[in-house]
């Protein structure tokens, strides 16, 4: 599947079959993730594979018991040590680096998942102390998400997509002008296509 394709068709699918996921698959999503830039390429995350149900439910406990969390097959704990960003960065790279490090492996996990016909869903919503307590994390790893992974079980709705109201030129509020629709249209339709598309937009 090509990169395009993928970005087009990834959703939040929060439906799983009652199917496992074979650790090679799981451990392609670990690659994939670990290819992703990091602050200093300090590659802070730190990846915990759930499959226990014990444990599953108690993380579902810990994330406002949304249901997906205790139904997919397996979960991938995304967190961040803290203690190796400090010591380069300070408080920033606690605070700030930590977050986009983690948030970049994950969308890179996200579309590597979309390409093996696995459905995810991104879960930032749940009791940190309760999940670090869960996962025996130490005092320095954050955990930063939840990542549901499994057979999708739903087909999600098209998603609709304003671009006119978050992309500008130059400055703030100055409209970015392009036909954002055809091009996903192009995406959905044919990836070959959107080369034609691309090349002749650059003559």
């Amino acid at each position: 599947m090509d990169v395009f394709e993928a970005i087009a068709k990834r959703r939040s699918i929060r439906k799983y079959q009652d199917k496992d996921v074979d650790d090679k698959l799981i451990g392609v999503l670990l690659w994939a993730a670990a290819q992703a830039p990091s602050a200093g390429n300090l590659q802070d995350w730190r990846f915990i594979v759930v499959r226990d149900k014990k444990t599953k439910e108690l993380l579902y406990n810990a994330a406002l018991r949304q249901d997906h969390i205790k139904e997919a097959p397996v979960l991938i704990v995304v967190c961040s040590d803290l203690e190796v960003l400090s010591l380069r960065y300070g408080k920033r790279g606690e605070i700030v680096y930590s977050l986009l490090d983690c948030g970049a492996a994950i969308e890179n996990m996200l579309l590597a998942a979309t390409a093996l016909n696995l459905a995810t869903c991104w879960v930032s919503a749940f009791d940190e102390e309760d999940v670090k307590n869960i996962l025996r994390l130490p005092d320095f790893v954050r955990p930063v998400a939840i990542i549901t992974v499994g057979y999708p079980a739903e087909k999600p709705e098209e998603k609709e997509v304003d671009y006119s109201r978050f992309s500008f030129l130059e400055y703030y509020g100055n409209k970015f002008e392009f036909d954002f629709k055809t091009l996903h249209e192009l995406i959905m339709e044919k990836i070959e296509k959107l080369r034609e598309f691309i090349v002749k937009k650059q003559k």
